[in-house]
């Protein structure tokens, strides 16, 4: 399925769908290729990951961001999580937190020269994923040290200002993030390109427009889409947040 530009006026190209997610436990979006139908905001998808496949929540929708080429390989979207999966998420999001908790207390006692930045567990919770801050060499007793206090296969993820994973290459607006080497593979890289619309096809208001509120018309500042609210400075000045639904174009 390829993403169509939002902008009516930009020329058709082939693009290359992208998604981006969010993964419980995990605060950076994730960027995939999007190889199932229709992928909607909100949608529970199966992510695969260096030690099995990770849920994780549609934020960013082939609609919002074009691809002509991808400058390297990113994971492949291929299915929706079914509803028993769905519903262990929130079991498996208070088990990681748990672990968490564990793995900080025996790190500390350890006396380990690296600081967790967060755990996640595999969708079938067989195995946790921990990322850290630190040196490389770390890696195998962090995994050690950790799987024997949990119970459970551990899988290090280093954090370093470098060479960032293949689905981090994009910022948390969706701007990409690239080397020198990357650009002569860039062909367009971009977030719902700019158009007279107050709102984009899919009913996400666009940033910096004027739109209509119940309590007075302003300009859109900032759009959540996991909550599915718009924060808007009204004309007299006043910040407010309001439900998308109750938005409408300032002129109506």
């Amino acid at each position: 399925m390829a993403a169509a530009a939002m902008n009516p006026k930009q020329p058709p190209a082939a693009t290359i769908p992208v998604l981006g997610a969010r993964t419980p436990g995990l605060g950076r979006v994730r960027f995939c290729e999007a190889r199932l139908p229709d992928p909607a905001l909100g949608d529970w998808i199966s992510i695969p990951g260096p030690a099995g496949e990770e849920p994780a929540q549609v934020v960013v929708t082939p609609q919002q961001v074009v691809l002509e080429r991808l400058p390297r390989p990113l994971p492949a979207v291929t299915r929706r999580l079914t509803h028993e999966e769905i519903r262990r998420v929130a079991d498996l999001t208070e088990q990681a937190r748990a672990a968490l908790d564990r793995a900080l207390d025996v790190v500390r006692e350890a006396g380990l020269p690296v600081f967790l930045t967060g755990l996640r567990l595999t969708l079938d919770g067989a195995t946790a994923l921990v990322s850290y801050r630190g040196g490389e060499e770390q890696a195998g007793t962090l995994t050690c040290t950790l799987a024997g206090a949990l119970g459970l296969p551990v899988h290090a993820e280093r954090e370093g200002p470098l060479e960032p994973a293949a689905e981090h290459l994009f910022g948390g607006v969706g701007r990409l993030r690239t080397r020198d080497d990357d650009l002569d593979a860039i062909v367009a890289a971009r977030f719902d390109p700019p158009g007279p619309e107050t709102f984009a096809p899919e009913g996400l208001p666009r940033i910096g427009r004027r739109v209509r509120t119940p309590d007075g018309p302003g300009i859109v500042l900032s759009v959540s889409t996991r909550h599915w609210q718009a924060t808007v400075r009204l004309d007299s000045g006043t910040e407010v947040t309001v439900p998308i639904a109750d938005l409408g174009p300032a002129g109506d």
